[in-house]
């Protein structure tokens, strides 16, 4: 049981994409997932400069996460055939993005439970729409347990499996936390379709650097173990979270070392 630890670039936020990815590297980190916080981030000469550090770096970029994550639910699952049309033509830019740095995942929110639910059935229609245009670059698009949004919990996840069997997932213990929902039974949920882990911890209400809060982490990386998990972990806190990228370096080391115990 040991998985390469990296860090997305979200735990910088709202540093400069690029400017964050330094810090990744400045920590030690040679795996990362990247949070693209606009539009322009994605092509011209924001991009060549991105690609160009990266490739600099020698850093692996694992995953992708979109900005428009929150918006998901408009996007995708408020009925207007049109704007579904248009977003999974829109999406395709984070595809291609993910693809052109060698990213295996998009990472997607989904539909936020404040809203109307389309329903399971009707749901995974539109997810497997959108994973098509995923697999014409070669790459996947996996459901986040996100607090407010339909795989939030164990049920959600459940439901989403059931009508739609080849879903995967990136598991989040803190988005459980945030909700009040048991992080082991959302991903004791996910079975064998959990393909990426964000790692993190928790103690007191609020999200800390693995290793640094109440959670049982060693059950967490031995379930993924027992489904044969073969993916990899990033470390994702928000940046009050945490003093500055040696405290996350420390944390990956213990949780290595937790690893190897």
């Amino acid at each position: 049981m040991r998985y390469k630890i990296g860090i997305s670039s979200a735990c910088f936020y709202p540093m400069d994409t690029i400017e964050a990815l330094r810090q990744c590297a400045e920590g030690g980190f040679s795996l990362a997932e990247i949070f693209i916080n606009t539009d322009s981030e994605m092509s011209g000469q924001y991009y060549r400069e991105l690609s160009s550090f990266i490739r600099g770096a020698g850093m692996e970029i694992i995953s992708v996460h979109p900005f428009t994550s929150g918006y998901e639910n408009v996007l995708f699952f408020a009925g207007y055939e049109r704007r579904i049309s248009d977003s999974v033509e829109y999406y395709k830019k984070y595809f291609e993005f993910a693809a052109s740095l060698g990213a295996k995942y998009v990472v997607f929110h989904g539909n936020n439970m404040k809203n109307k639910f389309c329903g399971f059935e009707k749901y995974a229609e539109i997810f497997r729409r959108i994973n098509g245009a995923a697999h014409a670059f070669g790459v996947e698009l996996i459901h986040e347990n996100t607090t407010w949004c339909i795989a939030r919990d164990a049920g959600g996840i459940r439901g989403l499996r059931e009508a739609c069997p080849e879903m995967d997932f990136v598991f989040d213990a803190k988005q459980a936390c945030r909700g009040g929902y048991d992080p082991y039974e959302a991903l004791e949920a996910m079975g064998d379709h959990v393909v990426h882990v964000h790692i993190n911890d928790w103690r007191d209400g609020k999200c800390t650097p693995p290793c640094e809060g109440e959670l049982d982490l060693s059950r967490i990386l031995h379930r993924l173990d027992s489904v044969g998990y073969g993916g990899k972990t990033v470390v994702e806190v928000y940046r009050d979270n945490f003093g500055d990228v040696s405290q996350l370096r420390r944390a990956a080391d213990k949780l290595d070392k937790l690893m190897t115990d």
